[in-house]
């Protein structure tokens, strides 16, 4: 819970500093690259920097070492560096995602993830996008996966609710109807 407090304050300051520099959306690129370096083999440099055999001069070379080549503005490098500092490794994923979250509202943005059983066309995706901007008032962003269980239909996830109009679904819920007497 510490982590998760610790995590947010880190992504608002970021936000804030992002967003008075015009540049929410690049720096938002940045903690991704940051983010996808970490996760990397299985988390193995975020380990490495947590390691209590590490001095903390040992993990700054690692990390100055390793900056140059994520392609990252020094901004971004000096979050990285505090957070290293602060003995904070376990926040970067939760500063990632909460930064995100902050900044798709105050642009007005709404991440929206679709499973669906095909991949979506760009016809289709285009009009799921244009109904879901219609119904919210916000811009949105799908995250479309495919998932060849559902056999047919949609599942989305707006704003913790899942909305699942999936072919198994129905079939799921036939099925309890049939089993438990109800009517069709």
């Amino acid at each position: 819970m510490a982590e998760r407090s610790a995590a947010r304050r880190y992504a608002a300051a970021f936000l804030s500093l992002a967003d008075e520099m015009g540049q929410v959306d690049a720096l938002g690129a940045d903690l991704d690259r940051v983010l996808e370096v970490a996760e990397q083999d299985d988390g193995l440099l975020l380990k490495a920097l947590a390691n209590p055999v590490f001095t903390s001069d040992e993990r700054r070379a690692v990390l100055d070492a390793l900056i140059p080549s994520m392609s990252i503005q020094p901004m971004t490098a000096n979050l990285v560096r505090l957070m290293v500092d602060r003995n904070r490794l376990g926040a970067p994923p939760d500063v990632g995602a909460l930064f995100h979250e902050e900044a798709d509202a105050l642009a007005g943005r709404l991440r929206v993830a679709v499973e669906t059983a095909e991949p979506l066309t760009g016809e289709l995706e285009g009009a799921l996008r244009g109904a879901l901007e219609k119904s919210t008032g916000k811009q949105i962003v799908l995250d479309a996966t495919v998932d060849p269980a559902l056999i047919g239909g949609l599942v989305a996830r707006i704003e913790g609710r899942v909305f699942d109009a999936s072919v198994r679904a129905r079939l799921n819920t036939l099925k309890h109807q049939l089993i438990h007497g109800a009517s069709v």
